[in-house]
């Protein structure tokens, strides 16, 4: 090891003499650096060198060449590039070279050195390092394609730029993206083409011979299909001869045809792979070829997916890709309008949930668009007259309004078709909130729940409807109850304070009974009933709420839980019934204090228990009405009964309720009887680390404390 890395140090002697002869470093400098990689090459030679070695040697050089060429500009060095210059350079290639040797399979490594070549311009240095790292990884379609950029974009050579880009094709089979870069590629080289061509001045039909040369070169070097594709375009050109037809081929994008087409064969049964090849060219505007190139892309899909929504989506959005944001209304409306055409033809060839969701977001996108168009066009310096604007807001109006109701006639047939799923339904639901109609929402949510009677998200939607029109009614009935008190006349005033509280209960047993608190309470029951138990979990939490928030009764909600109960096994320690089951505790709780909550889990603690976090609800509420000392609470002995059914039920896996049980008995003062139920948890519970973990901060770095 030592004679090794002593002869790496002798073989910088010439550099560093060069270094300190050109001025860049002192003598003592160059000392500390010669130190500094001895101690690098003394790390790179040890057993088992790690990557992080090399690159912090590799660091330390690149921190070393920045500082030389800084001192370069300020102490004004100046004259022929020498050893002094480069052999920094050259020692971080040495670096890379040995990391790659360590570590072949690493292409984070070879991607630093590629970057590296690159910044340094190392021009041959670029190509030996491509070689190597081709060979060792010839299935990474970045390397080939890195490969294919720098040798159109630094060595100028298309040439080998489409050679490379052929061979990665032939090694990586299943890297579509390659064709996409490929395609990308000729397409630049045919821009390039006509930039040269216009700065020598040369028009696009004059026979220049170095530039039909350089036709004929681009055309033959694509595969034999090219060749003969673009024979074929030269013998169909009209007075033109052969030449100049192949120049104007290539000029116009014939190769990156030629590729599109090799292409889709390679991958024939992926939509978003030819979309891909749409996104290319929507950057290229004033390109010739632009309009011929998408129209072959176009044609292809709608030959081979005529059953696709996807396809159909894409053929249909061609006549809105166009539109710029400063497009008139009624240019822009004309083009929606030949977008749905597409749309309602593909419905009528291959009627499908996907194409009209798609239709759908089309229809909902351009809506917004119209929105924000209008919205910043009256606001612009270039709006025009009053007049204008006035037209052009009445145009914007009117388009929006088609828009509406085109969407809503989307809904209706697609109701009518039997093509609306559940998430559609609920977009339909939103689609007409949104436009303020809120019975016609809500005979769409009975619509919904008729057709999909197992929908949670259908019924949740439903219940909050009708619960809103059930307060809107109620709110309207205190109104008129408001209006009748007030007509009194003033001398019966006194007699009407006296009776008021027995006619304010009266008035809130009528609201408790109202018909459309009944219709609310029979809705929520039919919901529970129809979802099934596993999915039912959000239609509980959302019946709680919206029972509770329109003072409804809950009886009828305690006795499909009793029977959801009975069902089922024994619920989860987190969430499932258990959590719905504890939601409605808190709210019985609420609204009838805890002999209103007692009722329910009496009920059900003969049966399989909901869950952990029933247990859980029922025992707090039962400990904070001992702690207050409130009257009713449950003597200790029943509590402590209590928590022996938890743990039977849930003891293996609940740590919350051991800390709950260790909690209660800490507030009672019983240190004997908290260590009791420490040890009973610890039996009881497979992992006790976190119930262990959680039991030291509270009762160990705490002091106790009563609930």
């Amino acid at each position: 090891m030592a004679d090794t890395v002593r002869y790496l140090l002798e073989e910088m002697v010439p550099e560093l003499e060069a270094l300190e002869q050109r001025g860049y470093f002192s003598r003592s400098e160059i000392r500390a650096i010669v130190q500094k990689r001895q101690d690098f090459e003394y790390a790179l030679k040890r057993m088992a060198a790690r990557k992080e070695d090399y690159l912090r040697y590799i660091a330390y050089e690149s921190q070393l060449d920045e500082l030389r060429e800084a001192r370069r500009i300020s102490r004004a060095i100046s004259g022929k590039r020498g050893l002094a210059e480069w052999c920094i350079t050259r020692r971080v290639h040495f670096i890379y070279e040995r990391a790659t040797r360590k570590f072949r399979g690493d292409l984070g490594l070879w991607s630093r050195w590629l970057r590296f070549c690159h910044a340094k311009r190392s021009s041959r240095q670029m190509s030996r390092t491509l070689t190597k790292a081709l060979a060792l990884h010839s299935g990474c379609a970045a390397l080939w394609t890195y490969a294919a950029a720098w040798e159109l974009e630094q060595n100028l050579n298309a040439g080998a730029a489409r050679a490379l880009m052929q061979r990665g094709l032939r090694m990586c089979k299943h890297a579509p993206e390659l064709w996409h870069e490929y395609f990308r590629m000729e397409l630049l080289y045919a821009l390039r083409l006509r930039e040269r061509r216009r700065v020598l001045g040369i028009a696009d039909g004059d026979d220049d011979q170095p530039s039909s040369n350089e036709g004929q070169q681009a055309a033959a070097a694509g595969t034999q299909q090219a060749e003969a594709e673009a024979e074929a375009e030269a013998e169909e050109a009209e007075g033109g001869d052969e030449s100049a037809a192949a120049v104007a081929a290539v000029l116009n994008g014939a190769v990156a045809g030629v590729v599109y087409r090799s292409a889709i064969a390679a991958e024939p049964h992926s939509v978003s792979f030819r979309r891909k090849f749409l996104e290319l060219l929507q950057p290229l505007p004033h390109f010739p070829g632009k309009a011929a190139l998408e129209a072959a892309v176009y044609d292809s899909v709608a030959r081979d997916f005529a059953d696709s929504p996807e396809a159909w989506d894409l053929r249909a959005r061609r006549h809105t890709l166009a539109l710029s944001a400063a497009a008139l209304p009624a240019e822009r409306l004309a083009g929606v309008q030949a977008a749905v055409g597409v749309y309602e033809e593909g419905l009528h060839a291959a009627p499908s949930s996907e194409l009209v969701a798609a239709l759908l977001a089309f229809l909902q996108q351009q809506l917004r668009e119209l929105d924000e168009c209008s919205a910043s066009g009256g606001s612009s310096p270039a709006a025009g007259s009053p007049e204008e604007q006035q037209q052009r807001a009445t145009e914007v109006a009117a388009a929006a309004e088609w828009l509406r109701l085109r969407s809503q006639r989307a809904y209706e047939e697609a109701w009518a078709d039997g093509l609306l799923t559940e998430a559609l339904r609920l977009d339909n639901i939103s689609f007409l909130l949104h436009q303020g109609e809120v019975e016609p929402a809500l005979a769409a949510a009975r619509q919904a729940v008729k057709a999909l009677p197992q929908s949670a998200a259908l019924w949740q939607q439903l219940i909050v409807l009708q619960a809103q029109i059930s307060a809107e009614q109620l709110a309207q009935g205190a109104g008129q109850q408001a209006q009748q008190e007030g007509a009194q006349s003033s001398d019966e005033e006194e007699d009407a304070v006296m009776v008021q509280p027995a006619g304010a209960a009266a008035a809130a047993h009528r609201s408790r009974s109202t018909p459309s608190q009944q219709r609310l309470e029979v809705l929520v029951v039919q919901a529970l009933q129809a979802v099934p138990a596993a999915d039912a979990v959000p239609v509980w939490l959302t019946a709680i709420t919206v029972l509770c928030g329109n003072g409804c009764s809950l009886e009828g909600l305690c006795r499909q839980m009793v029977q959801a109960a009975l069902r089922q096994a024994r619920g989860p320690v987190e969430g499932g019934l258990g959590a719905a089951a504890a939601a409605l505790l808190t709210a019985l709780h609420q609204a009838g204090g805890i002999e209103a909550a007692r009722g329910l889990y009496k009920a059900l603690l003969p049966l399989p228990p909901p869950g952990g976090d029933y247990f859980r609800c029922l025992l707090r509420l039962e400990m904070a009405r001992v702690s207050e000392a409130a009257p009713a609470a449950l003597p200790p002995r029943k509590l402590q009964d209590l928590f022996d059914v938890a743990a039977a039920a849930y003891g293996a896996a609940d740590v919350q309720l051991w800390l709950l049980y260790c909690e209660w008995q800490a507030s009672r003062g019983t240190a004997g009887d908290v260590a009791g139920v420490y040890w009973r948890a610890r039996k009881a519970l497979g992992q006790a680390e976190a119930f262990e973990a959680a039991y030291l901060i509270r009762f160990k770095l705490q002091p106790t404390k009563a609930v």
